[in-house]
């Protein structure tokens, strides 16, 4: 049968270089086209052979799909809630006077670090001084008028209500002072914490009153991220949770744990908050920083965990994975099995298989798509030694003689002239590396590509 196949394709081939025999003047062009229509008349016979071998029982190894396994192994399975919080700190202050004054004197400047309860500016204090100095003045003369009444009263000279009014002139006269040296001491703007004068929003000589903040003073060392969390997530959620925390502007990430989980649910939109205490020494998280905050809910060691894209559902809407048991351990072929599999959450790209597969299973990754349960197929890369396809063994072989060795792909429609413009070694080798009898080529077919002049 195979003969009488080719026999047909010599005879098209003979048949079509005949036609052209007379434009004995044929361009390039001509002879590069005459030259495709001839392979794909070739790989149509190939074609038609091989549907023919399959119906008598005689398919080709070479014609089974060879595609990308892995031994599946137990492994950690981590499950993070991710949210969007922002950074903000108590150390971030607007000071404000408690008296309406002229800045006389500003002592600090912007980026100055200042301590608590240290003097940042001077308000114009003249007439209140001028006050203080006269009640001084009638204080200690109501200060002597009333020691001289109570030396009398205590002779018994003198009216009592004499003594009486000299005291009570002479505590209200006290009193006053007092409160004007409080009023005093207000106009000195003094800071309320320690921290870093970030911003002064007046100049000396501009009128401050104590509406008006005058300054803004930031603690950086100890700061904290906040987020609101779905009211779904409460029971997951504690203080003393895990969390990381990723700011991708700083490419920093922190490891740290709830400090505080709010206890109001927020009616409109049915979340509640959550504070992340930072320390933060070298002050690089700053106020309103937005960072991704990862909260750790669930954390499973030794479990069968697969990459989310092999799952698959079928039209009831059940999952299952495509598994390879072996059919022919001497030509490296595997039957592919549907396994029906129980699913847990998954994160990323990795979801959790509680039941279905177990550890040593092979499963399919590369093609797994296109698989039915049934098919036979080759692997071509494992990360079980002893299920090397040929082709992974000659490649090792190959890489162990020599490092210059390269490797392709074949892709739809690619030939072995294309392949030999792309990396300039000559058909002929492509062919001996690869122990091709023809020039015919299938997709996903991988070739050595052996160096030049060898």
């Amino acid at each position: 049968m195979k003969k009488y196949i080719i026999g047909i394709g010599i005879g098209l081939v003979l048949l079509n270089a005949c036609k052209h025999k007379k434009n004995e003047t044929a361009t390039t062009d001509d002879l590069l086209q005459q030259k495709e229509i001839i392979e794909k008349q070739i790989d149509s016979l190939h074609t038609l052979l091989v549907k023919i071998n399959e119906k008598l029982g005689e398919k080709e190894e070479k014609d089974y799909p060879v595609i990308e396994a892995k031994t599946i192994q137990p492994e950690k399975f981590v499950h993070y809630i991710e949210l969007q919080g922002n950074i903000d700190t108590d150390g971030n202050v607007l000071v404000k006077p408690e008296a309406m004054g002229q800045v006389k004197r500003i002592y600090k400047n912007e980026g100055d670090r200042v301590r608590k309860g240290e003097v940042i500016m001077l308000l114009d204090d003249s007439a209140l001084r001028s006050q203080i100095g006269e009640v001084q003045t009638q204080f200690e003369l109501a200060q002597t008028a009333y020691e001289r009444q109570k030396r009398l009263w205590e002779q018994k000279i003198g009216s009592e209500m004499s003594y009486l009014q000299a005291k009570t002139k002479k505590d209200a006269l006290a009193r006053k002072l007092q409160t004007l040296q409080i009023q005093l001491e207000k106009m000195r703007v003094k800071a309320p914490i320690s921290g870093t004068l970030d911003d002064l929003m007046v100049k000396e000589g501009e009128i401050a009153a104590p509406q008006m903040p005058v300054a803004r003073l930031v603690n950086l060392t100890k700061v904290y991220a906040q987020a609101d969390v779905s009211e779904k997530y409460l029971p997951q959620i504690k203080k003393g949770t895990p969390v990381i925390i990723d700011f991708p502007e700083l490419n920093k990430q922190i490891q740290s744990q709830v400090s505080y989980v709010g206890n109001f649910i927020h009616p409109s939109n049915r979340t509640f908050k959550i504070r992340v205490n930072i320390f933060n020494p070298d002050e690089e998280l700053k106020p309103n920083l937005t960072g991704n905050i990862k909260i750790k809910d669930l954390e499973k060691d030794n479990v069968i965990v697969i990459p989310l894209s092999l799952l698959q559902e079928d039209r009831e809407g059940n999952n299952f994975v495509y598994v390879l048991v072996p059919e022919d351990s001497n030509k490296n072929l595997y039957k592919v099995q549907k396994r029906p599999v129980e699913t847990g959450p998954y994160y990323k790209d990795r979801i959790w298989i509680k039941s279905g597969l177990k550890e040593g299973d092979l499963i399919a990754l590369e093609g797994a798509r296109g698989l039915s349960a049934g098919d036979l197929v080759k692997i071509e890369q494992s990360d079980n030694p002893t299920t090397l396809s040929s082709v992974e063994k000659q490649t090792q072989q190959e890489e162990d003689s020599s490092k210059e060795v390269k490797f392709h792909i074949v892709k739809e429609g690619e030939t072995l002239y294309r392949i030999h413009k792309k990396y300039g070694v000559p058909v002929e080798d492509i062919k001996k590396w690869n122990h091709l009898k023809s020039n015919t080529l299938h997709k996903g077919q991988k070739l050595i590509i052996p160096p030049e002049g060898k």
